[in-house]
């Protein structure tokens, strides 16, 4: 199968996963991640709101502009000026600072705290789809959910590794500038692809080496999905309400629709879940 077509199951799984979860009672599940993302913000920048204040009362405090006792030049005066602005200036810098490394943190941070949602998700909509049912079991739940996380976080430290090796090189020859946003891009979409359609070969109790085979025979679906979870989640709130969720849902569309054309893709595992 081309890698066109791949692309085309990738993107269309994804935009017909919002509709498949509301005709299938899943709706519910674009709720979670947002109250997620409330309180894991407002307690992230409640602990925060300490250091940032004394920080940014040192800060303010160095950038004092030494003003002449008695003087009432208009310097004098736009000095003063500054002095008395400097601290609202500068706490609304340091918080804004702090306000958009919380949103760059955030896409990781919700793929691990999400894990049990997103694996909960894959799983239903292959039993909707398929008619096989998966036994629901805490324990085998969590330790989905476990491995989802770690593979969330495995895969922002292999992105972050490969993100500062293209900075690097990008230094050094700055030529490469135009091509290496779209190097970034494609590296950042093919890991959120991976993380979400490794729910689906976990099920299939996949190795990791066989689990980077089935992505490479899905290469073009895995990217899709990755890059339309990565434009999505640049959505402030409505990114992270929608993002995961579809992009979990449509990685089990597409790839059941890409096993029913190519039925030699399908992966047993002696006793598991999925025929032969």
């Amino acid at each position: 199968m081309s890698v066109a077509r791949d692309v085309s199951l990738g993107s269309s799984g994804f935009f017909r996963a919002f509709g498949f979860a509301l005709n299938n009672r899943l709706g519910w599940m674009f709720l979670v991640p947002i109250v997620l993302w409330v309180l894991l913000a407002f307690g992230l920048y409640s602990i925060l709101e300490g250091p940032v204040e004394r920080l940014s009362d040192w800060v303010a405090l160095k950038l004092e502009i030494p003003v002449e006792t008695g003087a009432e030049d208009w310097w004098s005066d736009v000095k003063a000026f500054f002095n008395g602005a400097r601290e609202v200036i500068v706490g609304f810098l340091l918080h804004a600072a702090v306000a958009y490394l919380l949103f760059v943190a955030n896409k990781y941070i919700v793929l691990i705290l999400l894990s049990p949602l997103l694996a909960y998700a894959s799983e239903r909509t292959e039993e909707i789809l398929t008619g096989r049912t998966f036994p629901f079991s805490w324990r085998q739940l969590m330790k989905d959910a476990l491995r989802g996380a770690l593979i969330a976080a495995r895969n922002g430290m292999m992105e972050l590794a490969i993100t500062v090796g293209i900075w690097f090189l990008t230094l050094i020859v700055p030529l490469l500038s135009p091509l290496s946003f779209v190097l970034l891009f494609v590296v950042s979409a093919y890991f959120y692809g991976f993380s979400m359609f490794d729910y689906v070969f976990e099920r299939r109790r996949m190795r990791i080496g066989e689990r980077v085979k089935a992505v490479n025979d899905r290469l073009g679906a895995v990217l899709a999905n990755g890059a339309l979870f990565s434009l999505l989640m640049k959505l402030p709130l409505l990114g992270v309400m929608f993002a995961p969720v579809m992009a979990s849902i449509g990685a089990v569309l597409a790839t059941v629709e890409k096993e029913e054309e190519l039925p030699s893709l399908r992966f047993d595992r002696s006793d598991q879940r999925l025929e032969a």
